[in-house]
């Protein structure tokens, strides 16, 4: 493949290339039940990541969130808020201002967990990070199983996402699967365009050939 053929590939992998990855809390093991959620856990070059406890209202009743060994459905780790009847808070917000964070899956399950328990969210949404008030998901109320855990796949994008769940702290979540993008700036995106349409000269003026 020619260079001019090539370079339009390259500037798109420069502006869209995107890796995504994971927050285990079973790499925080060995801890005790109750134990806080180190701050800044799981953050990146890329992404910061901050966990709270929130109250109805969105406002912050404490600043961190809690952990639990094995309990939560078949979790081996699970976060949740700090007080029940409260909200757990997971926000990942993107270091770079022209990057985006898109939240591909999470794990939720419910405690204790019976083969035939469920236990109702009435709160589980995705909501812009900036914006308490403004909900890009909801999946709440949903009756979160107790014998495996229930995979929600939101696939949404912001510069900043926070993922919600209460009120009972009796559920928890895990395996939170992102990826940080860049957003092209508007100098990006004609450059890009003048390579695709430079590609396409490029082809025409060879078949004339």
């Amino acid at each position: 493949m020619s260079f001019q053929k090539f370079y339009p590939l390259l500037l798109i992998v420069a502006l869209f290339d995107a890796q995504a990855s994971t927050i285990n809390f079973d790499a925080l093991q060995p801890f005790t039940n109750y134990d806080l959620i180190p701050a800044g856990y799981g953050s990146t070059s890329e992404v910061t990541v901050s966990y709270s406890t929130l109250n109805i209202d969105g406002s912050v009743n404490s600043p961190d969130a809690s952990l639990w060994n094995s309990g939560y459905a078949n979790l081996n780790t699970a976060a949740f808020s700090s007080g029940n009847g409260l909200l757990l808070s997971i926000k990942l917000t993107a270091v770079n201002p022209n990057q985006s964070v898109t939240l591909n899956s999470f794990d939720v399950g419910a405690y204790p967990g019976p083969a035939n328990f469920t236990l109702n969210a009435t709160d589980l949404r995705v909501v812009d990070g900036s914006n308490f008030a403004n909900t890009l998901v909801n999946y709440g109320p949903f009756a979160v199983p107790g014998n495996a855990p229930h995979t929600f796949s939101p696939n949404v994008t912001s510069h900043s996402l926070n993922i919600i769940l209460g009120t009972n702290w009796n559920n928890g979540i895990n395996n939170i699967n992102y990826n940080v993008s860049s957003v092209p700036l508007p100098g990006a995106a004609w450059l890009l365009g003048s390579a695709l349409a430079g590609l396409g000269v490029s082809r025409k003026i060879r078949k004339t050939k």
